[in-house]
């Protein structure tokens, strides 16, 4: 089955990624969850996401024949190459307007933020049951200059100037995850780490980083690791290696 198989549509959810998650049983491998109103949506770390007219927010289930048999060892990769593939399947297609991937879940414009990528596993008992993904993009909604999301984020319309087509922009994004999904499903995780590498915008540069126990750490961006782990030449002279594993949890 493909992303797009099978389309849920609402007028309005709080919350989409427990609304898929509803749907775990029945819903087949790609089945997209679109509501027109979302309430309630939320980034890495339990971050608002600012819900504006004219952004363009899907949720959608992925149940890959073998993920129930990947060893548990090994899942934890497996599903970072994962959000590689889909991430590098999201940024793709926005690339012709200067787009690229910033470590470890945004899509980026000129050093803002256009949107982001959540990933959760819902789990039954110790087995990965289904993998829901969410992503939010800034397309033709625009920040007034008082909002003080204006400093740091941006939408297409103000990247380029001009409105731009959600639809065009949607299925363009569809066919471009799915073949990213393909190269997931083929094991090609070469391929995935090496194009996500090359799409990442903050290599050698000073970065800061939000950790999952709330300490910020700053430094130099030196590498990104095919497990996707990040490697940081701190201000405090130390390198460290931060992990790229970001998978939320809906039990």
């Amino acid at each position: 089955m493909s992303i797009g198989s099978k389309l849920y549509r609402t007028h309005t959810c709080e919350n989409s990624m427990i609304w898929a998650k509803q749907h775990l049983d029945e819903a087949p491998d790609g089945a997209i969850f679109l509501a027109d109103v979302l309430t309630n949506a939320y980034g890495r770390q339990d971050r608002t996401w600012s819900v504006q007219q004219g952004q363009l927010l899907v949720t959608f289930l992925l149940k890959p024949n073998n993920l129930a048999t990947i060893n548990h060892d090994d899942l934890s990769i497996r599903l970072n190459q994962l959000t590689m593939a889909l991430s590098l399947g999201i940024v793709e297609p926005l690339k012709q307007y200067g787009a690229g991937l910033k470590w470890p879940n945004d899509f980026v414009i000129k050093n803002k933020k256009l949107g982001g990528i959540l990933v959760a596993v819902v789990w039954e008992g110790q087995i990965a049951k289904g993998v829901i993904i969410g992503f939010a993009l800034n397309i033709n909604n625009l920040f007034d200059a008082q909002d003080p999301l204006a400093q740091s984020a941006i939408s297409l319309k103000e990247a380029t100037g001009e409105e731009q087509s959600l639809r065009t922009i949607y299925t363009s994004i569809l066919a471009s995850l799915n073949t990213w999904y393909d190269h997931w499903k083929r094991e090609q995780f070469m391929l995935i780490y090496k194009s996500w590498k090359e799409q990442q915008v903050i290599l050698g540069t000073h970065i800061q980083v939000h950790q999952k126990d709330g300490t910020l750490r700053s430094g130099i961006a030196k590498q990104v690791l095919p497990n996707g782990d990040l490697m940081l030449a701190g201000d405090d002279g130390k390198q460290q290696t931060i992990s790229f594993y970001q998978i939320e949890e809906i039990r």
